[in-house]
């Protein structure tokens, strides 16, 4: 297989990838519009229902059934859309796997002899190199609390001049 022939392929791959996160993108907005308008309707509805006083118990527990049965379904949707994607991710790695298993054992034996050349800090010197980094963390955090504290100081009293 060439250069180019790997490259179109995975091109493919995340092209395929982009489309299928599109598409759930706009599922998901057109069912938070949908959402949007019931919830508003159900609230209009009520409300002048209420203010007439002619709402019974049967109406509401109706609603609320209703309502659940909305949730129940968007989560339905969501269930069915993210496990697409999943299994759809779950192919691509696997169709992957497959066509470079050769050359991804030789990868792995390479990492794992280099592993072994890696020359491990001691736990003190772990320690110690921590403790520098929230040290010079902490110091940077308060200089620039300070500055922002001089400028936000400054910019109102430069505002109180002009006012």
């Amino acid at each position: 297989m060439t250069i180019t022939t790997k490259r179109s392929l995975i091109a493919l791959l995340l092209s395929l990838v982009l489309v299928v996160s599109l598409f759930t993108v706009s599922v998901f907005a057109s069912d938070a519009s949908t959402t949007e308008t019931k919830s508003e309707t159900t609230e209009a509805t009520s409300g002048s229902e209420t203010e007439s006083g002619s709402e019974n118990e049967a109406e509401t527990e109706n609603k609320e059934q209703a309502a659940l049965n909305a949730v129940i379904a968007q989560t339905k949707k969501t269930l069915i859309i993210n496990s697409i994607i999943i299994g759809v991710i779950v192919l691509i790695i696997v169709a992957v796997i497959i066509k470079f298993r050769k050359k991804l054992g030789d990868f792995m034996r390479s990492v794992k002899s280099e592993l072994k050349k890696i020359v491990w800090s001691s736990k003190e010197q772990t320690r110690k190199g921590f403790l520098v980094v929230v040290i010079i963390a902490v110091i940077f955090a308060v200089m620039l609390g300070l500055v922002d504290y001089a400028f936000n100081t400054g910019i109102s009293m430069l505002a109180s001049l002009f006012n």
